[in-house]
């Protein structure tokens, strides 16, 4: 069965909104300017449109990338291995930060949860979790990681984890429990993170060091 989707359109910040069906958004924007953009999620579309609708430009993978990363701590979720959603964390020489906490550290970390580390060395959930939600996990590892081992800067490219959720914007009607609570903790932990001189940035995927592949 094909996921529900929706469709949202942007003219302005009087004329806007969200369609189940593309039939629907395509009669409102044909011929006209106005923004529009498919969403898995109507939570994350209405943050798209309170947003002013801006569409995030993105690095052609054709197009060679000379960039110096920056020390930090870096984060992704991802399905681009098949094997379902998984949670990397690593510096910025794409090493492992999960490898350099220690085992006690990561196993209250993973307490009362039935989440592993697996054989890649990433974070992996049982079924039916969401991209969304290993992006918010691996910000929840993150800054966990960041406080036990001294970092004060973290980087990943989840706009609705780093713009949204971790700063309170959410809705909680469209939300699972599980998401909900680990917002809060984060919300919690980056306040703390930002207190103590911390500062979290967002970074395109296409040269996040911690990039997982194919989002789903």
């Amino acid at each position: 069965m094909a996921k529900q989707k929706y469709y949202a359109y942007f003219s302005d910040e009087k004329n806007n909104g969200i369609v189940d069906t593309w039939s629907e958004c395509e009669k409102i924007v044909h011929g006209t300017k106005a923004k529009y953009k498919s969403f898995i999620d109507k939570s994350v579309a209405q943050d798209w449109l309170d947003s002013g609708a801006n569409y995030e430009k993105k690095i052609s993978l054709k197009t060679p990338v000379n960039i110096t990363l920056e020390k930090g701590i870096y984060f992704d979720s991802g399905t681009g291995r098949g094997i379902g959603v998984e949670v990397r964390v690593t510096d910025e020489n794409k090493e492992n930060i999960l490898d350099k906490i220690s085992p006690s550290a990561l196993k209250e970390l993973l307490k009362d949860t039935t989440w592993i580390k697996n054989e890649f060395g990433n974070i992996q959930f049982e079924t039916k979790k969401t991209n969304n939600f290993g992006e918010l996990i691996g910000f929840y590892f993150a800054l966990n990681c960041a406080k036990l081992l001294k970092y004060n800067l973290i980087l990943g490219d989840s706009r609705l984890v780093i713009d949204y959720w971790s700063l309170g914007r959410f809705h909680e009607n469209n939300l699972e429990l599980e998401t909900i609570n680990y917002i809060n903790k984060v919300i919690q932990l980056r306040k703390e993170f930002e207190k103590n001189k911390g500062v979290v940035r967002h970074i395109s995927g296409d040269v996040n060091p911690a990039d997982l592949g194919f989002h789903k």
